[in-house]
């Protein structure tokens, strides 16, 4: 029996090389496409760069299809139709031949690595608004409740023209001795991916249009362990004097930005984009000078305290070490993480002092500064405390990528993904895999793989960087790298498919 149409919208952009003639030669390849069938398309619309001022302008399209095709085998086509066409995927932000992406499919929500439908900042964008409007204005945002056009001329009506532009300064200066490695601690990787690098990631998928990385500590492996973007910027602080002073080596590299800015932590790489989302959104409604990320422990072991007045506001943080016994009984606690207004944040840090226990400059300090200033102080309560775990030492790092990985195999184990042994598969963040797959123990599953419906793998395959496609059988000890397997294509027991042209 055939699975029933979805009606896929698609965003098409680029801002490289003829980009009207790269729209017209992505629509060819969609168009061309057995299982996906154009049913509209809106006018051709040029915008200006989302972002970076020194982009060259993009042009956008919006595509209405119709697939039998579920969405993660429609997904793996497009990226596809984009490696064809010259665009890899590893850069998030920046100049492209070709961008395709997913906005709605029907009424579907789907929160993948890969694939987040409806579109994360569909509702933020107007020129995208104003094209989907063209061809579906009556089409439902199935979050938010509301028509397309309805979000479009909500987004008219109440976009500021001052809205902030956000940056971030991520702190991977440390040495990590207790990791007993000569290694910078940021650069290790969990699941496959360094610290600093998903950090990294979550400024971007905020849309920072600054990232300021500070680096300390081995610092060249530090920089080596991010992929390149033209956001980031590395700043250095040769001396350890503090948080307060790592935070200050980033002020040259925004001398200029007015706007809010993150403060991330490199060794805590769990926090996501919806988390911080929510931080920024509370920092914007409220208004206030510097907003702070805390949660509650019966016992908050040697996290630092969070200080409130007579009326519960938020007036400063204690350190651990310079706490008082009863301020040491206060169960809520800073984890690190904070937005502020850029300019109240500098101005504080000049203010800060080194008279503490540790002889070092706080960052922390800035909140009671700022709250004797008369300046709002605001707080987001974190629920999930994983998200801020810390590395400390390799049994913690051990730890948490074991928390991790599991965490990936009971998702797609509750997405009717069946599994033998799941705790001897290993499965990355990045892959996508569709309904009716089946996974022998001791497969490892890695990079930007995907497996279409009805695949079936072995025990003990290797895949990385694989597209797998529906009904296909790999009968076990098999290797597939940068390849492309068919649809009902076998693998026999042990063959290899490395760097195949289909793939390409």
């Amino acid at each position: 029996m055939q699975a029933p149409a979805l009606i896929y919208y698609l965003l098409l952009g680029s801002n490289m090389n003829d980009p009207a003639r790269q729209l017209k030669l992505a629509l060819q390849h969609i168009a061309a496409l057995p299982e996906l069938r154009v049913l509209d398309k809106s006018s051709l619309k040029r915008t200006k760069p989302y972002g970076n001022e020194d982009q060259d302008d993009f042009y956008n399209q919006v595509l209405k299809l119709e697939s039998t095709l579920d969405p993660q085998t429609v997904m793996a086509s497009l990226l596809k139709i984009e490696a064809e066409m010259g665009r890899q995927r590893g850069q998030i932000w920046g100049p492209r031949i070709i961008d395709i992406d997913i906005l709605l499919i029907q009424d579907m929500i789907i929160e993948t690595q890969n694939l987040t439908v409806p579109h994360y900042d569909m509702h933020n964008r107007a020129f995208t608004l104003e094209l989907l409007c063209e061809i579906a204005p009556d089409a439902l945002h199935p979050k938010l409740n509301k028509t397309i056009s309805e979000l479009k001329q909500e987004l008219k009506a109440h976009r500021r023209k001052d809205m902030k532009p956000l940056a971030a300064i991520v702190l991977a200066a440390g040495k990590g001795t207790r990791m007993k490695s000569h290694r910078a601690k940021v650069t290790f990787p969990l699941a496959d991916k360094a610290m600093v690098q998903r950090v990294v990631n979550t400024a971007l998928k905020l849309n920072c249009t600054k990232i300021a990385v500070v680096v300390g500590w081995k610092k060249e492996t530090v920089t080596a362990a991010l992929k390149y973007n033209e956001r980031l910027t590395f700043v250095e602080q040769t001396e350890q004097l503090g948080t307060g002073h790592a935070v200050q080596m980033a002020a040259p590299a925004l001398k200029d930005f007015k706007g809010d800015i993150l403060i991330l932590c490199g060794d805590v790489p769990l926090l996501t984009s919806e988390t911080v989302r929510a931080l920024y959104a509370k920092h914007q409604s409220s208004g206030a000078a510097v907003t702070v990320l805390t949660a509650i422990l019966e016992d908050a072991g040697r996290y630092g305290r969070m200080l409130r007045d007579e009326k519960g506001q938020i007036k400063g943080i204690v350190e651990y070490k310079d706490a008082t016994d009863e301020e040491r009984k206060i169960q809520e606690w800073n984890t690190g993480i904070y937005c502020y207004q850029a300019d109240k944040l500098f101005g504080a840090l000049e203010k800060t002092t080194n008279h503490n226990e540790q002889k070092e400059y706080y960052l922390t300090d800035t909140l009671s500064i700022l709250y004797n200033e008369g300046e709002k102080v605001e707080n987001v309560i974190l629920e999930n405390l994983m998200e801020v775990s810390g590395v400390n030492s390799q049994e913690q790092l051990a730890e948490l990528e074991n928390i991790y990985v599991d965490e990936i195999r009971k998702k797609w184990l509750n997405n009717g993904v069946m599994m033998h042994n799941p705790a001897t598969i290993y499965i990355a963040d990045d892959v996508e895999i569709a309904a009716e797959v089946e996974i022998g123990q001791g497969c490892v599953l890695k990079g930007n793989t995907t497996l279409g419906s009805d695949v079936v793998l072995g025990p003990n395959c290797y895949l990385e960087n694989a597209v797998i496609s529906k009904n296909s059988i790999l009968l076990g000890h098999n290797i597939v790298v940068d390849s492309l397997i068919k649809e009902y294509e076998t693998l026999e027991f042990g063959s290899k498919v490395i760097k195949e042209k289909a793939h390409e």
